[in-house]
């Protein structure tokens, strides 16, 4: 017998499961990205290093004296200066800059596969059965990209600490501020990431706004700290801040890969791919995912790790010393 025409064959259900795995993802890095202010992704080849940037160096506001004598002309000024102690035609004295790198790792790209059984997809039917483990594998992969994240922010080099939530974010801001300062730098979005546990009581104490983007919480406006994005990635009595400028989404280049043989359905930036096919050996439906993205905070010396202080004994303390 013929095959009837316009019959929708299992591999145009699997080319239906790519795309909606596809657009799943899109939907959450898209708006994690456009919260973060980020407006494209940077493609990077697989293996390239991870390296953090720390800024090194100062003005240099002095003068240096020296003298050469020559014959027959007299004595000469070798002197230099420069800044505010410059000296009308001397050599302007070099302020010495610098930038040191740290390998932090290099850019992988992460395969993940799941099979499900045909009694799965007997019970619920082929789309219904990949589709809700397919939901599920993609929050944890959002959470291991998540968790990788924080293990680059936690390399920041800046630090500040005060008593309760609101005076631990005003001195991380705080510090945060001068440095950009000291490196000619400035910021209008400093973003902050908090642990869910310290915000509570705060929380609970005034209307807020929240939308849940990427499995995290995002705030805006909260205690006088105009992004703030909530995660038990970050340990209760602990914060991070940094510029949206300093972070980075980076993304691998799948060309190489289907050259192999290897092909995914992919995210026009190149974030992930995935590929839907039948395990027969198993009985069963694969999902083949690779992620390539990466949230990168490049710069070091921009990430400020803060500790918040017991708010309530701090309070204590300031009363009976009034007394």
């Amino acid at each position: 017998m013929a095959v009837p025409a316009n019959i929708t064959k299992a591999a145009a259900v699997n080319a239906s499961l790519d795309q909606e795995f596809i657009k799943n993802f899109n939907g959450d890095s898209d708006r994690l990205a456009e919260i973060l202010g980020i407006f494209g992704v940077e493609r990077i080849a697989a293996g390239t290093a991870l390296k953090m940037l720390k800024v090194t160096g100062t003005l240099n506001n002095s003068k240096t004296d020296a003298t050469t004598t020559l014959p027959g002309t007299g004595t000469f000024s070798l002197g230099s200066s420069s800044g505010t102690a410059y000296v009308e035609g001397d050599e302007v004295a070099l302020s010495t800059f610098g930038t040191e790198w740290e390998t932090v790792g290099e850019v992988v790209a992460k395969p993940y596969r799941k099979m499900t059984t045909a009694a799965a997809i007997q019970k619920a039917g082929y789309a219904n059965a990949v589709l809700k483990t397919d939901q599920k594998m993609l929050s944890l992969i959002r959470a291991d990209i998540i968790k990788e994240f924080f293990t680059f922010l936690d390399k920041g080099t800046g630090t500040a600490t005060g008593n309760g939530l609101q005076a631990a974010a005003a001195n991380v801001d705080a510090r945060l501020g001068d440095t950009l300062e000291k490196n000619g730098d400035a910021s209008t979005r400093i973003i902050h990431f908090i642990n869910r546990g310290d915000a509570a009581a705060y929380l609970g104490a005034a209307p807020i706004t929240t939308q849940n983007v990427f499995g995290l919480t995002y705030l805006e406006n909260f205690l006088g700290m105009t992004n703030v994005i909530l995660t038990s990635q970050v340990a209760k009595g602990k914060m991070y801040a940094t510029p949206a400028e300093n972070i980075h989404i980076l993304g691998i280049d799948f060309a190489e890969l289907a050259q192999g043989g290897l092909t995914y359905t992919q995210s026009a930036n190149g974030l992930i791919g995935v590929a839907h096919a039948p395990a027969y050996d198993h009985v069963s439906t694969e999902t083949n995912v690779l992620t390539g993205m990466l949230l990168f905070p490049e710069v070091k010396d921009y990430i400020v790790k803060g500790t918040i202080g017991d708010a309530a004994a701090a309070a204590s303390v300031r009363a009976k010393a009034s007394k």
